[in-house]
């Protein structure tokens, strides 16, 4: 096994070095050459000149977000977070996450007052109100719960004993 490790080590360094050495193109000059190869270009590309809208708004001191509209190749109306691609000419506009998009809806007073629904004395039956649930059955879902409850209560009461709380 180790034989077969190091004679692959060998096999790719070989590779790695054929295109520098032996390998020949048309011309008769090796494939590569130590000066072709280079680290990637890691700076900062030029951003476009963009509208000054991060001043403080007045009202609440937040700064402005930036929203990019503009109209692909396809003719389709885009919006973004980020700058378009360069050369495609767009707008910009500035909000505050701050303030309400939607205006508030007032309420008249007299639509504040709780309303009680009048007791009714005639109860009617199923046929009548489509509805599957009776009060009785609705009285016995309350008392299931309650009935749950206790069962989950004395669970817990059981495991704080057993762990010794």
């Amino acid at each position: 096994m180790k034989f077969f490790g190091k004679l692959l080590l060998v096999v790719l360094v070989i590779g790695l070095l054929l295109p520098f050495t032996i390998l020949k193109d048309k011309d008769g000059k090796p494939m590569m050459s130590f000066g072709d190869l280079k680290l990637p270009d890691f700076s900062v590309p030029d951003l476009p000149d963009m509208p000054n809208l991060t001043k403080q708004d007045d009202t609440s001191g937040a700064n402005l977000d930036l929203i990019y509209k503009w109209t692909d190749a396809d003719g389709n109306l885009q919006f973004s977070n980020d700058p378009p691609p360069q050369g495609v000419e767009y707008t910009v506009k500035g909000y505050n996450p701050n303030t309400n998009i939607i205006q508030a809806v007032e309420i008249p007073s007299e639509d504040l007052a709780i309303q009680k629904p009048e007791p009714e004395n005639h109860v009617e039956s199923e046929d009548e109100i489509g509805n599957i649930y009776s009060p009785e059955k609705i009285k016995k879902l309350f008392e299931d719960a309650e009935n749950i409850e206790k069962l989950l209560n004395d669970r817990v009461k059981k495991q704080e004993a057993l762990v010794g709380q």
